[in-house]
């Protein structure tokens, strides 16, 4: 086999191109999957997060919370200021965290 065969694709090297929207696509594909899927918590978890919220909200104790947003994971320290029991979501420092984007809640020592 002669070596004009033998080199593959480099007769069209030269020639590729990629448009500006192609490259926003790999990005977007990209970053699509590194994004975690929202969690699913059984009921003993929201039990157990719901007692430790109680207790940051009727005590004062500062906790870590691990929540989900966009895609990605996302941790707040801080005092629980409320509860909404009626729309299933807590404020911590201000900023307002739906039920069902929490990962985890733990109490500092």
């Amino acid at each position: 086999m002669s070596d004009y065969l033998k080199r593959g694709n480099l007769m069209w090297e030269g020639s590729r191109m990629m448009l500006p929207e192609h490259i926003q696509a790999l990005r977007n594909r990209k970053k699509s999957k590194k994004q975690d899927p929202r969690p699913s918590l059984e009921e003993d978890d929201l039990t157990e997060f719901s007692l430790i919220a109680t207790d940051s909200l009727n005590h004062m104790l500062h906790v870590t919370v691990v929540y989900w947003r966009d895609g990605f994971d996302q941790e707040i320290t801080g005092v629980i200021d409320h509860m909404d029991h009626h729309l299933k979501r807590l404020k911590i420092n201000g900023q307002w965290i739906h039920v069902r984007e929490l990962k985890k809640i733990e109490k500092l020592s």
